[in-house]
């Protein structure tokens, strides 16, 4: 999904949205399942990764569950704004009412560590490298090179920009 903007430095999964205390995917509650997205803002606008969530779903559809919700996150008073008016200019070029929401004041707790990076995950060779580099989870997680590389695994990422990606990926040539 983000993986064609240049100025995404890392993603988390995890669930946000909801009262539960520590929610999990097992006791996941009233929270939604979600993405956090760091990027950098000089590479970056917060206007542009709007543009892409909502072309990348369906936002009139509204979810057969809670925690599959379609919804925004933002973190500051002006990406509020941002979003808000977004969802308005969406609402108006579908001409129908919106089922994604836009929430404020809503905590990000991350998932547990195997819905970390999935798609990496089911690549054996490249885990291995990664653990060499990352032996702690959290490292991993955050680590930009895995949420790159995550991103050329899921299909997100074409691989003609591999060349210029490797320098920055750390890993062993036969990774």
């Amino acid at each position: 999904l983000f993986g064609a903007l240049d100025g995404v430095v890392r993603t988390r999964v995890g669930y946000a949205g909801g009262t539960t205390a520590t929610p999990t995917y097992d006791d996941i509650g009233d929270h939604i399942e979600a993405i956090q997205v760091e990027y950098d803002p000089s590479r970056l606008d917060y206007a542009r990764l709007l543009d892409c969530f909502w072309a990348n779903h369906d936002p009139t559809r509204a979810p057969f569950k809670r925690q599959y919700q379609s919804a925004l996150f933002p973190h500051t008073e002006p990406q509020l704004e941002q979003a808000r008016e977004s969802a308005d200019a969406v609402a108006d070029r579908l001409d129908a009412p919106l089922s994604t929401e836009v929430l404020e004041d809503a905590p990000f707790y991350r998932a547990e560590a195997y819905h970390q990076k999935h798609k990496l995950r089911h690549h054996p060779e490249l885990m291995a490298a990664f653990q060499e580099m990352y032996p702690n989870e959290e490292a991993f997680t955050d680590s930009p090179a895995a949420a790159l590389v995550n991103g050329y695994c899921g299909g997100h990422r074409a691989p003609r920009h591999l060349d210029d990606d490797q320098p920055r990926l750390g890993l062993p040539a036969a990774a």
